[in-house]
């Protein structure tokens, strides 16, 4: 019987961290505000890579999927996917508030990002990681794939299988 507790327990547990986090598309001026603020605070030292808000034709073409992570109500994370030829999903943008990293939000957003292209009908996800952020992806199932350096010196393409 106490087994029994201890797995209900565990499930009634692992519902209520999913029902903290949700990965949706930003529905307002405010919203959009909060996702290129968090890419914003992330990026301040990439500035070869131009945050531009309101979101421009390039954020909203049509395979592009620009999402805020929320947790507990509260905006904490951004990841653009691009679906790519094929079977295969690019998460670029990926970024979690300086205030709320290291706590595991990236993780979570990871899972929700995989969920998503998984429903998508997409089977590959691939990342294009900066040396720094490789071993937290590598810790999250991906693995280097080949890339061309000419394209983005120093950057790692890393690609995981979404069964």
């Amino acid at each position: 019987m106490a087994q029994g507790r201890i797995a209900a327990n565990e499930a009634t547990e692992g519902n209520r961290a999913a029902e903290r986090y949700v990965l949706r598309r930003p529905a307002c001026e405010a919203e959009w505000a909060a996702y290129f603020g968090i890419r914003q605070d992330v990026s301040l030292e990439m500035e070869a890579f131009a945050l531009r808000s309101p979101p421009d034709a390039e954020e909203l073409a049509p395979l592009h999927h620009p999402l805020l992570l929320w947790c507990d109500g509260r905006p904490i994370g951004t990841i653009r996917i691009d679906q790519l030829e094929g079977d295969r999903a690019a998460f670029r943008l990926v970024a979690i508030d300086p205030p709320a990293q290291g706590r595991g939000h990236g993780r979570d957003l990871l899972h929700h990002a995989e969920r998503f292209a998984r429903e998508m009908g997409c089977r590959m996800a691939v990342v294009y990681a900066t040396p720094e952020a490789a071993g937290f992806y590598a810790q999250a199932g991906y693995v280097e794939d080949v890339w061309d350096e000419s394209c983005l010196g120093g950057i790692v393409q890393m690609t995981k299988p979404l069964p």
